[in-house]
C-alpha cells in the first residue's frame, strides 16, 4: 500500500533537507509534496524512491496532511508601488484658435515636450521575510551542529521566523561552512539499510582479505555460500565455489556469517 512521503521520510529518520539533498530537489518543493499542496511530479518520483530506498509504487502521489500539522504557508510576492503620474504639459494659450505669434515653433515645442521633469525617488521597499524552506533548513543545520537554538536567537536578537531573506541566506551560508569544517564522527552501526559504516566496512574487508567463506541467508529462504569478491553501499558480490559470481542486493539479505566449518576452525 502506498504511504505518504512524510511518513516514509520519518520512518527512514531523514530530515526534509537531507531528503531534498539526496533527491536533488528544492526543500520548498519537498515541503509542498508532504503537505499535499501539490501532487508529486512523476519525473521526481524515481528520485524520491531512490533517495528513500523504496519502490515507486510505495509512495503516495498526493500526500495526506500530517495529523495536527499546520498548512504550508505561501508568501505572496510584494506588490509593486504605483509609479507617480507624470504632470501634463499645460496647453498653449488660445489652444482653441491659432497659436500666438510668440509661441515656440513646432520643433522647439516637441523638444520641450520631450524634456521630462526629474523623477521622484520612491521610498525603499521593506525586506521580504524569510521563506519557510529557509527556516526549515536553518532548523536542520542547528540540530546537526548541536547548537542551542535559543542561544543563537539571543545572539541574533530575534527569532529565526523574524529574519528577512537576506539575513536568513547569510546565516545559512555561515552554518553550512561550519558543518563542512566540522569533523565527521565515526559511526559504529548503520542507521539506514543502504549505509556502509565503518563497522561493516572493516568486517567485509577482513573476510575479503582472508578469503573466508560466508553463508548468506536471503528473505526468499534461499541460502548460498561463497567468498566476498567486492561490496558497495547497496550490494555484495559473492564468488562461489564453481568460480561464478553472484551480486546480492543488501535489502534481500537477512544475514550473513562465516560458514560453520570455518567458524569452528577459528574457535579451535
Amino acid at each position: 500500500m502506498a504511504e505518504n512521503l512524510w511518513a516514509l521520510r520519518e520512518a527512514k529518520r531523514l530530515s526534509v533537507a537531507t531528503l531534498a539533498s539526496r533527491a536533488g530537489l528544492p526543500i520548498g518543493l519537498i515541503m509542498e509534496y508532504e503537505s499535499g499542496a501539490r501532487s508529486i511530479d512523476p519525473r521526481h518520483l524515481s528520485r524520491l524512491a531512490k533517495a528513500l530506498y523504496v519502490e515507486e509504487s510505495e509512495i503516495r502521489m498526493r500526500c495526506e496532511p500530517r495529523p495536527g500539522g499546520a498548512a504550508l504557508e505561501r508568501q505572496a510576492p510584494p506588490r509593486p508601488e504605483p509609479r507617480p503620474a507624470m504632470p501634463q504639459q499645460p496647453p498653449y494659450p488660445g489652444q482653441a484658435g491659432p497659436a500666438p505669434a510668440s509661441a515656440a515653433p513646432p520643433a522647439a515645442a516637441s523638444r520641450q515636450r520631450g524634456m521630462r521633469p526629474p523623477r521622484q525617488m520612491s521610498e525603499p521597499r521593506p525586506p521580504a521575510p524569510a521563506r519557510p524552506s529557509q527556516i526549515a533548513h536553518l532548523t536542520d543545520l542547528i540540530g546537526r551542529l548541536g547548537k542551542d537554538r535559543a542561544a543563537l536567537e539571543a545572539e541574533l536578537g530575534k527569532p529565526l521566523e523574524e529574519l528577512d531573506r537576506l539575513a536568513a541566506s547569510s546565516l545559512l551560508g555561515k552554518l553550512q561552512l561550519e558543518l563542512r569544517n566540522a569533523p565527521s564522527p565515526e559511526r559504529h552501526r548503520a542507521y539506514l539499510p543502504e549505509a556502509v559504516d565503518q563497522y561493516e566496512h572493516n568486517y567485509l574487508n577482513s573476510v575479503k582479505e582472508s578469503a573466508a567463506t560466508l553463508q548468506f541467508t536471503l528473505f526468499n529462504g534461499e541460502r548460498l555460500e561463497g567468498q566476498v569478491a567486492g561490496y558497495g553501499p547497496y550490494n555484495i558480490t559473492v564468488r562461489q565455489a564453481d568460480g561464478g559470481e553472484v551480486t546480492l542486493n543488501k535489502l534481500a539479505i537477512v544475514s550473513y556469517r562465516r560458514a560453520r566449518a570455518e567458524a569452528e576452525g577459528a574457535d579451535q
